[in-house]
């Protein structure tokens, strides 16, 4: 894991901390921690940072990154339970928080977590390990129109239904347990395409599933506005149109919140300019080209 961590890059790194506007005196969160490259950014320019990552792994590699400081805080959980965890510490407001829905280069990498379609790996995707629902799970015990939805909602498949009854019909012969399992019936329907691959989409779909990413996404998302306190900024790295669509909605619902006064109508909320990675970014890390950073700040309570 050690070898993989130097090869992940944090995306719109500079951008993300100038969004932040960090304050000396201030409390921020990193809602997805991963190797802790935002947080590295971050740490020396806050008084306090509380990060979180449900990977036990990936809080056992970031205390390493980041043992040069000693204003962070460590949370092993989902961040869907950041608000909860927070109130916990005794604090009820923070300045800003950031999430970064990008996953981490050495979970996608690591034969042992099964997230890949290389190879041949058991089919896994948990990035909480401690949790009992994995890739297994969904594809030998989800019905067919659970599996046809999946596939139609979290990756779009416009073959999801045919898709799902080959898995039904191939699982009644032999369970599926390894990537090569799923890559053959994908196989049978799918053909080869160079500009996209064939794969890909399917196992976003299962991942998302596995791990209830836009469920915890949008509760979390929903809970931050009331986190932050007045000049407090969320800051959103999107990196699929699934995802940023989510935040979009979760973003607009807030900036339809008003104060009324005797004078005038206030808004409660703002958003800023969505920023896209520059061309020098996305050629020295490919991964950058489809990421979105999204802020919104609280103007009034």
């Amino acid at each position: 894991m050690n070898q993989n961590s130097k090869k992940h890059i944090s995306v719109l790194a500079s951008e993300t901390i100038k969004k932040l506007n960090l304050k000396k005196e201030g409390i921020y969160v990193d809602a997805t921690l991963g190797m802790g490259g935002h947080s590295k950014m971050i740490a020396p320019n806050v008084n306090k940072l509380i990060v979180f990552d449900q990977d036990i792994n990936a809080i056992n590699q970031a205390k390493l990154n980041l043992s040069e400081f000693t204003n962070i805080t460590f949370v092993h959980d989902n961040f869907s339970n950041m608000k909860a965890r927070i109130e916990e510490m005794g604090i009820s407001k923070v300045d800003g928080i950031l999430f970064d829905l990008g996953t981490s280069f050495y979970q996608l990498t690591d034969p042992d977590r099964g997230f890949t379609y290389h190879g041949e790996t058991t089919l896994d995707m948990r990035m909480n390990q401690s949790q009992e629902l994995d890739a297994k799970i969904v594809l030998n015990e989800y019905s067919e129109e659970d599996l046809a939805n999946i596939f139609w909602w979290y990756g779009e498949e416009k073959k999801s239904r045919t898709l799902a009854a080959k898995i039904v019909e191939a699982r009644k012969l032999k369970h599926f347990e390894t990537n090569k399992d799923l890559n053959k019936v994908i196989d049978t329907l799918k053909s080869f395409n160079k500009d996209k691959h064939r794969y890909k989409n399917i196992y976003q779909a299962i991942r998302i599933e596995v791990n209830h990413e836009f469920e915890s996404l949008e509760k979390s998302l929903t809970e931050s506005l009331c986190l932050i306190g007045i000049n407090g900024v969320i800051a959103v790295i999107t990196f699929h149109s699934l995802e940023d669509k989510l935040v979009k909605q979760v973003f607009y619902k807030a900036k339809q919140e008003k104060l009324e006064t005797l004078f005038e109508t206030k808004h409660k909320y703002s958003t800023k300019k969505t920023v896209y990675p520059k061309s020098e970014e996305i050629e020295a890390n490919p991964a950058a080209r489809s990421s979105k950073l999204r802020t919104l700040i609280k103007n009034y309570e």
